[in-house]
């Protein structure tokens, strides 16, 4: 058996006092990088690639110039170019929904609900996966067999005994909920970013902040991008509500929509095939708002977004396995020369004793469940419960599908 090379460590809980003096500059590195990973979001953004961004940011900068002709037209611009985003988004979601409500309601075509293989399904008889069609092949299937029964009436018995029409229903319970989850997840971004804008509208002082920044020491040959900066500052009590009216009500109303509008879209998708590619598919409406930045603003204009820097919110140190500072104290003086100051090893022994495995605590255990996955979970729940309690009605009669159509 080969000696343990020089980068190899004994286990945390084994690190005694005296081997603490000699921790190598790797446990100091841990340390900061734990200290970020613990932090969390301490700033909030504009985005960068949204019209919603753009008209949050640019009104700001134009007021904070005293509201010049450019800036007030690219305010303006962005406002118009948000307007028009909403508005496809709006008309796309409407145009499903009329498609789910109007259109199939006039085809005949009823909720699915749970009609699947081993219930009853429209008709009546037990689903099996042989018998299993879709709405367009079982509605061709049964106006044959009406057809021959019209033609000969004398033996619409016989008909009806000799051919199956089948029933339509689900291909697959499992894909169906796989792919609302698929779904769902692909759209908890545009929940975040809401979140984020939120944040950003009730952290940001309500008074008129200048949101343009500068260096007084430049060379001439430095280009506006290095002689002037954005930054998130202050914003007036009555911006605020106009954001709050434009901005953030309209955004979450339009995720919400979405939402809606996709889970129904896809619970009423029998074919397996159909549901996999809608799944990934109806998200693109939330992300017109970022396809109108790229393609219709200007090139000089998202650079100015892409600038603009984020605002800080309150010091969270105290949520921290060290404050900031005493990192940072400790990478500028290692060996702890100033008074009052920590040392590298000092640093990294506290990190040691901190991160042993022997003090794990109920917050490391909350630290390691994936919240989102479970916010993703609750959310799908939430949206499919909604589609049952709107489109069908609860049965407890045996051999009947749990969800069924409502009586006509």
């Amino acid at each position: 058996m080969s000696a343990a090379g020089p980068s190899t460590y004994a286990p945390l809980h084994e690190v005694d006092g005296s081997d603490r003096a000699e921790i190598p500059d790797s446990i100091y590195r841990a340390a900061v990088l734990t200290n970020s990973l613990t932090s969390g979001d301490t700033w909030v953004h504009v985005e960068h690639s949204s019209t919603y961004g753009a008209a949050l940011m640019f009104p700001q900068v134009a007021r904070s110039a005293g509201w010049p002709i450019s800036l007030t037209i690219v305010a303006l611009r962005s406002f118009m170019f948000l307007f028009f985003g909403m508005s496809l988004q709006i008309y796309l979601l409407n145009q499903i929904g009329r498609e789910e409500r109007v259109m199939s309601g006039f085809a005949g075509q009823m909720h699915l609900c749970n009609f699947a293989p081993g219930g009853r399904g429209p008709l009546g008889t037990i689903i099996t996966p042989e018998r299993t069609y879709s709405f367009g092949q079982w509605a061709t299937r049964l106006f044959a067999r009406d057809s021959m029964k019209t033609l000969f009436p004398s033996r619409a018995e016989e008909i009806d005994s000799t051919v199956d029409v089948g029933e339509y229903a689900l291909e697959s319970f499992q894909i169906r909920w796989v792919c609302c989850a698929v779904f769902m997840m692909v759209t908890l971004e545009e929940l975040i970013r809401i979140y984020h804008l939120f944040t950003l509208l009730w952290s940001v002082p309500c008074e008129a902040g200048v949101w343009i920044d500068g260096d007084k020491d430049f060379q001439e040959h430095d280009s506006w991008l290095e002689r002037v900066h954005l930054k998130v500052a202050g914003i007036p009590r009555h911006w605020k509500a106009i954001y709050f009216v434009t901005l953030l009500l309209p955004k979450f109303m339009i995720w919400k929509l979405c939402c809606q509008a996709g889970i129904e879209y896809l619970m009423e998708t029998a074919d397996i095939d159909g549901t996999l590619v809608n799944c990934v598919a109806l998200a693109f409406i939330l992300n017109l708002d970022e396809n109108v930045c790229e393609t219709m603003m200007k090139e000089h204009t998202r650079v100015m977004m892409s600038k603009c820097r984020g605002f800080p919110l309150h010091d969270r140190d105290s949520k921290k396995l060290m404050k900031t500072s005493q990192l940072i104290s400790a990478a500028s003086d290692p060996e702890g020369l100033s008074s009052g100051r920590r040392t590298k090893a000092e640093v990294a022994t506290e990190y040691l004793r901190h991160q042993s495995l022997s003090r794990v605590t109920f917050r490391d255990f909350i630290q390691w469940l994936p919240g989102k996955l479970f916010l993703i979970g609750f959310l799908t729940m939430i949206f499919v419960a909604d589609y049952y309690s709107r489109n069908c009605v609860f049965s407890q009669v045996e051999g009947e599908p749990y969800w069924t159509m409502p009586e006509q």
